[in-house]
């Protein structure tokens, strides 16, 4: 990949320099190999089939994160809304109903996953259009040096530092590593722990048949759940042996609501706190009484949302366990007498004492939202960079990959030419600004950790300000949506009162506290998006 003296075609622009294996052209430079990366490439091609993509990871396979997660995950949500648009995750539904499931109840485990991307890319790498690079690594720190024929000069190495490769990319650089989960088998512990204390990650617990007296959780997000439910279920565990260590109780998705093909999915939690003024705990109550959330105890309030999805049956394990609330550990460390364990938490708690054959399972790294600024303060943070470099932040709620397939959706846009250039510019209110530009000041990621309520609705403010802008034909867009097949519009009866929630905006604009500008963009939405407003 890489070689030869032929000439090609990218960008309108035919290369003069002959490409050797170590200098390359390209149109992207995609960064990261992730689900994220890898939805982008996917739509881009399909939107520009003549574009030319650079893929560089530094794993050895597609796949990001899932390389290297435990052998007993599974996706929260079901396999037709993950992965990559142009193929099926879940398998031929045929297939499926031959062997008795249900397809959109199919939840694609480690392996399949990486299958999954693994033949997307082969399939490209045969086409000729994008050419992999596994093993390497992309210094973004590096100074961006334009080429005198156009483009910029970019350079990537292997990660053993022998081979250095310098690319031409004619139009951008994507950097898909931005929300790369953060997970056990790659991260530290963040507190101390003394020599000979066993700690192990999830993916230690399934390559191991060593039987221990007890096991303590360090974490209850979702890979803690994971955790607990293996231990009971593969691996027969007495709950009464399991304690889960719950630094502050998280509302929980219910994979399998009532009435589920009636509701507007993620989008429920939006209109629900817009109805409520903003009211956080009232809005989850209200949700919860429906069926949509769960809580791990009925008897405290849940002051954290961080997406787990789970099942009822998942969520009756979890209950039968030891729950641990002391706030986050501080340290693990060896009593006094050389035998036990002692779990020490804050000033304001006594440490707790366990025995010596006890293992302490490693599940608190942060996830996809891995401590980034931009789930917190997403207006400070740029998803088009400049006119060279795209970011893949998550810009809607999920499913997963489809905040990607937008943005690639959007890229291509600006490329051909389609994007209603003249409404963004109306938006932004500069009608001398670049297509680049307008969608910069227009697209932010979604602060998800953010409680303010400006920032809470950003989703779905994003998702309206995609309808208005991807093309001049807002109904195009919703075609577009409608065919690809990990949006939830793909659904035949799915409906996300985009619409609705924009006039609620428009109509509690004190609560949010918009500002004059804001609220104008908001009404201005309102009108161009009334075609779809049944949508």
């Amino acid at each position: 990949m890489g070689q030869g003296l032929s000439l090609r075609v990218g960008g309108g622009k035919a290369t003069r320099e002959p490409e050797t294996p170590h200098r390359l052209e390209c149109d992207y430079l995609v960064v990261g190999a992730g689900a994220s990366s890898l939805a982008f490439v996917d739509s881009l091609l399909t939107e520009l089939p003549r574009a030319e993509v650079v893929l560089v990871d530094r794993h050895d396979a597609p796949g990001g994160h899932w390389n290297d997660a435990y052998d007993f995950v599974r996706l929260h949500q079901p396999s037709m809304f993950y992965g990559l648009a142009s193929r099926k995750l879940e398998g031929s539904w045929l297939w499926n109903f031959l062997l008795c499931r249900a397809p959109w109840k199919h939840r694609a485990n480690k392996s399949e996953i990486l299958a999954h991307f693994a033949s997307g890319v082969r399939h490209w790498v045969k086409s000729g259009r994008v050419r992999y690079y596994p093993r390497c690594e992309y210094d973004f720190s590096q100074p961006e040096a334009v080429h005198s024929e156009g483009g910029t000069l970019r350079r990537f190495r292997g990660c053993d530092g022998s081979t250095e490769y310098t690319a031409l990319v004619r139009h951008k650089v994507v950097n898909g590593t931005e929300h790369e989960p953060l997970i056990p088998s790659r991260c530290p512990l963040p507190f101390p722990v003394d020599k000979g204390v066993e700690v192990i990650t999830p993916n230690d617990l399934a390559a191991s048949k060593k039987r221990r007296d007890a096991y303590v959780v360090l974490g209850c997000g979702k890979t803690g759940m994971d955790v607990v439910v293996y231990l009971q279920r593969k691996m027969r565990v007495d709950p009464k042996r399991i304690h889960l260590v719950v630094p502050s109780d998280v509302w929980i998705w219910n994979r399998f609501p009532p009435e589920i093909w009636r509701r507007g999915g993620p989008w429920d939690y939006v209109h629900r706190y817009l109805e409520l003024d903003g009211d956080f705990d009232k809005t989850l109550l209200s949700l919860e009484a429906e069926g949509l959330f769960f809580r791990l105890d009925p008897e405290r309030m849940p002051t954290v949302l961080r997406h787990p999805i789970i099942e009822q049956g998942e969520l009756d394990l979890l209950k039968r366990t030891n729950h641990i609330r002391r706030g986050r550990v501080s340290s693990i460390v060896r009593a006094a007498n050389g035998k036990d364990v002692l779990v020490k938490f804050g000033p304001n708690f006594l440490p707790l004492t366990f025995a010596e054959n006890t293992a302490f399972v490693h599940c608190c790294s942060p996830g996809p939202f891995n401590g980034h600024l931009a789930a917190f303060t997403g207006g400070s943070v740029d998803v088009f960079d400049s006119p060279t470099s795209v970011s893949l932040y998550i810009i809607f709620t999920p499913p997963a990959s489809l905040p990607s397939c937008a943005i690639a959706y959007l890229e291509a846009a600006a490329r051909r030419g389609t994007l209603d250039l003249e409404f963004g510019r109306n938006l932004v209110e500069d009608a001398d600004l670049e297509p680049w530009q307008v969608l910069q000041r227009l697209f932010h990621p979604w602060p998800a950790m953010n409680r303010g309520c400006k920032e809470q609705v950003a989703p779905i403010l994003n998702l309206a300000l995609f309808f208005a802008v991807a093309d001049r034909d807002c109904l195009e867009v919703l075609r577009w949506f409608r065919g690809n097949k990990l949006s939830l519009f793909s659904t035949l009866y799915y409906r996300s009162n985009m619409w609705n929630a924009l006039n609620a905006m428009a109509a509690k604009r004190d609560v949010l506290r918009l500002t004059a500008w804001e609220e104008r963009v908001v009404r201005k939405l309102i009108v161009k998006l009334e075609p779809i407003k049944e949508f």
